[in-house]
């Protein structure tokens, strides 16, 4: 690949981050946030922050585990968040994956059309 094909594709990528308006481009900026979470330098405010909500979610998680099995109804709660959030995180990465999977479909199918 060529210094100008590279650029090209840069320029090309940077305009569709700002197309950030219309379903396709939402969840692929949205997919791309997610796996770059994790792999820039992290100052100590955002470990902070991270280690805050971190505590939040689990110290909400444990209390609702807790409170369910002191009231008994740990196994009910269990197995219903499982029918519940199984099916709709399931929906969920099906519905992402067929997207970004038409996404590309339609990135290669503009590149053969325009060599």
């Amino acid at each position: 690949m060529t210094k100008q094909q590279k650029r090209d594709q840069w320029l090309q990528d940077i305009d569709a981050r700002q197309r950030n308006i219309v379903f396709p481009n939402t969840v692929e900026n949205e997919t791309r946030f997610w796996r770059n979470l994790g792999t820039g330098p992290s100052n100590t405010t955002t470990k902070l922050g991270l280690a805050v909500l971190a505590i939040f979610v689990f110290g909400l998680g444990a209390t609702i585990l807790v409170a369910s099995y002191k009231a008994g109804a740990m196994w009910s709660l269990l197995l219903a968040l499982l029918l519940f959030c199984g099916p709709l995180f399931g929906a969920i990465a099906w519905a992402t994956r067929r997207s970004l999977r038409d996404i590309e479909q339609r990135r290669r199918n503009s590149k053969m059309r325009g060599h």
